[in-house]
């Protein structure tokens, strides 16, 4: 195991988990186990890709940024879908928005620029 507060992302992604999970436990059962798993796992998805990432020599690791970047993309339509079928309130839409996505978004962003730079200095 490796110190999380080395990889804030991860432990961003991970606290981000818990509360999906609480929000999904709340959908209606036929939303539950499709969207609502979806959501959960494309979240699973994301952290395991932080570490694999982070796990990958610098000049590997800029397609598996690449790759939790979509990733992550697909989550927070997914997210905005239960927002729109009222499975979820606007209030817990803005706390994901504001506490979540908005930090992770830049924490990525900030990565794959970085990424993108090493890139640029090994050419």
């Amino acid at each position: 195991m490796f110190d999380t507060q080395q990889l804030p992302i991860y432990l961003k992604f991970y606290q981000f988990i818990k509360f999906l999970y609480e929000m999904v436990r709340n959908f209606p059962k036929q939303y539950k186990y499709t969207l609502g798993e979806n959501i959960l796992k494309l979240a699973w998805n994301c952290l395991d890709m932080v570490l694999e990432a982070n796990y990958l020599p610098n000049e590997n690791k800029h397609r598996k940024i690449k790759e939790l970047s979509v990733a992550f993309d697909k989550l927070k339509i997914r997210i905005r879908m239960a927002q729109e079928l009222n499975l979820i309130s606007a209030g817990q839409f803005s706390h994901i928005q504001t506490y979540y996505a908005k930090e992770t978004g830049e924490m990525i962003g900030g990565w794959m620029s970085w990424s993108n730079n090493f890139i640029s200095a090994t050419l």
